[in-house]
């Protein structure tokens, strides 16, 4: 082995409305998260992934060899090393943050400054590595590390959100990873077979979703709240909660929560409480009784 390690970071997010029906072009909001993946690209026989992440998967062997591909090196002549603080399988996009890490740091070593763009296109293409045919959410959150209003497409239409106020957000992950794309193709399979009931719920979800980005834009936190809630309940419906975040979702509740709902995947993985000041520390108290990792992000309002 020999040179210097290129690098590169990328972060995870929390979809704050509008998961899964994103996946069917309706538009959702998510925010990144400070917790992240560091990722370091060295010369030596690949294509090989060293990581806490993905051990002995050989999908992170396909992940540096299609991004090294992508970036016009020889993938047998790399191997990206990865280590991560951000908890996998919880909806936290851990994969997403995993393929632009390495993406960054294959780039640093190609001597290249990736576009927006074309970052947030091979960011998309590396994640389906994972997770089939991913909306690019997750993606697009981990490159750009701010809130977002997003709709999928060829480009994916991305606009950053400013909120009025600022907003703390107590995230809860759980105890056990689940699979991602179990959650989505088990929805793809429900939806095949009713497919008027899941376009309506779909429609749904669009609607709390614009109702989430005005609140959450004049600094409402009650109407945001107000909009965590009723997108629980049409996850819910669409058979993509667990009685695991439903318990969580009570417990911040009870405790004063202004809203709580689950976060990316679903059928289990991490719940996220929107909270004031008032009732922050209760409602992270409540949550670490069934989440002790439970952490807080601040959304910053207008500067």
């Amino acid at each position: 082995m020999s040179g210097s390690p290129a690098r590169g970071r990328a972060g995870g997010k929390v979809i704050l409305l509008g998961e899964h029906a994103v996946v069917y072009g309706r538009p959702a909001v998510a925010t990144g998260l400070p917790l992240g993946i560091e990722a370091e690209a060295l010369r030596d026989a690949g294509p090989r992934l060293e990581s806490d992440v993905v051990p002995g998967d050989a999908r992170g062997e396909a992940l540096v060899a299609q991004a090294a591909e992508a970036l016009a090196l020889d993938p047998r002549r790399w191997v990206v090393r990865v280590c991560s603080d951000l908890p996998p399988g919880q909806g936290l996009g851990s994969s997403a943050a995993l393929c632009v890490a390495v993406l960054r740091a294959l780039a640093a070593a190609a001597g290249r400054r990736l576009e927006r763009d074309e970052e947030l296109d091979l960011g998309r293409r590396l994640e389906g590595i994972f997770h089939g045919t991913p909306s690019g959410i997750d993606p697009a959150a981990a490159a750009l590390g701010t809130t977002f209003r997003f709709v999928r497409g060829d480009p994916p239409l991305v606009e950053r959100l400013v909120p009025g106020a600022p907003m703390v957000i107590v995230v809860a992950p759980g105890d056990v990873p689940r699979s991602t794309g179990a959650a989505v193709g088990g929805l793809r399979e429900r939806r095949q077979a009713e497919r008027a009931r899941y376009e309506a719920l779909f429609d749904a979800v669009a609607e709390v979703v614009e109702e989430g980005i005005r609140a959450l834009c004049r600094g409402d936190a009650t109407a945001l709240g107000a909009a965590f809630d009723r997108n629980q309940t049409l996850l819910e419906r669409m058979g993509v909660s667990s009685p695991e975040i439903e318990r969580r979702v009570a417990a911040a509740r009870v405790a004063g929560a202004l809203g709580a709902k689950l976060t990316g995947g679903g059928v289990g993985g991490a719940v996220i409480a929107l909270v004031d000041d008032e009732h922050e520390a209760a409602v992270t108290n409540a949550v670490r009784q069934q989440a002790a990792a439970a952490f807080r992000i601040r959304i910053a309002g207008v500067p």
